[in-house]
């Protein structure tokens, strides 16, 4: 059975509270939740590997490597 509780547990969004409430977010496409682990690795990339790509800075090696495709045989 869904857990709808432990999954919504993971959306900081949907932790939010208007007047004691649940929002309810029906904007879609345009403005997406997303769950923390997604927040948490876009600040990992601002953070650290933020560059363009194909430089020569320790943090456009870093960015080539995170937007890498995965080695399949791995």
């Amino acid at each position: 059975m869904l857990d709808v509780a432990s999954l919504r547990s993971q959306f900081p969004a949907l932790r939010q509270r208007a007047d004691g409430r649940a929002p309810v977010f029906l904007d879609g496409p345009g403005g997406t939740q997303v769950p923390q682990r997604v927040v948490d690795a876009m600040v990992h990339y601002l953070t650290t590997a933020n560059a363009n790509v194909g430089g020569a800075f320790a943090t456009a090696r870093a960015s080539d490597r995170l937007g890498a495709p995965a080695d399949p045989s791995s």
